[in-house]
Parts: structure tokens; sequence; C-alpha cells
């Protein structure tokens, strides 16, 4: 029995196990980088579009509004017109400001939590549709035919 032997047979082996680990933890780290870089790109996207959306919206809204504000003020007096339209648009940010939640904050929270975390996003939804059928079918007691 060669004792010296079978120790550099496990320094061999603790050596490119060693190898094998760094090479795993290099790759590992090398690949939540890419995975980071893209889901922060598919975020910024979705912000740059939302904010292309917004600043064109509002473009829009200028121009349609100067040109109601002309033909209103064609039948009525021009202070008139700019008192409608401001009111109008006090009434747009109210509405806004209260369903902001709606319109805003839950689509962007599930867009973003869809491209953060695709699969237990889609395992929960899926989870909430069957919830939405059975509560449905539940209500419906037997269907159209024995309601009456």
């Amino acid at each position: 029995m060669d004792i010296l032997g079978r120790f550099t047979k496990k320094s061999e082996r603790s050596e490119k196990t060693w190898t094998d680990a760094k090479t795993y933890f290099s790759q590992r780290y090398d690949l939540l980088k890419l995975e980071f870089l893209e889901k922060s790109t598919q975020l910024l996207s979705v912000v740059f579009s939302m904010l292309i959306i917004i600043v064109c919206a509002l473009v829009v809204l200028i121009y349609l509004s100067s040109a109601l504000i002309h033909l209103i003020s064609t039948l009525l007096n021009p202070a008139w017109a700019y008192t409608i339209f401001c009111l109008l648009f006090v009434g747009i940010i109210v509405f806004v400001f209260a369903k902001k939640d709606v319109l805003f904050v839950k689509p962007l929270l599930r867009k973003f939590s869809r491209i953060m975390y695709p699969d237990e996003v889609e395992e929960v939804e899926t989870e909430n549709v069957v919830k939405d059928v059975e509560d449905e079918y539940a209500s419906q007691k037997g269907g159209p035919h024995e309601q009456q």
C-alpha cells in the first residue's frame, strides 16, 4: 500500500473539484448578470414606451383642445371657452388622480412582475382565473334553466 500515492490522488481530485466549483460559480455569476441585463432592458423599454405614449397623448390633447377652444370661442365668448376647458381639464385631473391605481399602478406592477418573475406570476394568474371560474360557477347554482 502506497500511502503517499493515496494523498496525491485526493489532492488532485480536490484541486479538480475546486477548479470545477470556480468554473460553475463564474458561469452562474455571468448568467445572473445576463438575466439582470435582460430584465432591466425590458423594464426600461416599458418605462420609455409609457413616456412616449404620454408625451404623444399630451401633444394630441393640446392641439385638440386648442381647436375646440377656437370653435367654441366663435360661438361663445372666448373667456367662456377657456373657462369650460379649464373646468374640463380639472375634472380630468381629478378623475385620473382618483383612479390612478386602476389606470397606472396596478397595470405597471403587473407588467413589471411579469418581467421580473414570469413563472411565479403565471402560476398566480392561473390560480386566480380558476378561482374566478369556480366562483362564477357556484354563483349560477346550476345554470339558467334552474333559476325559473
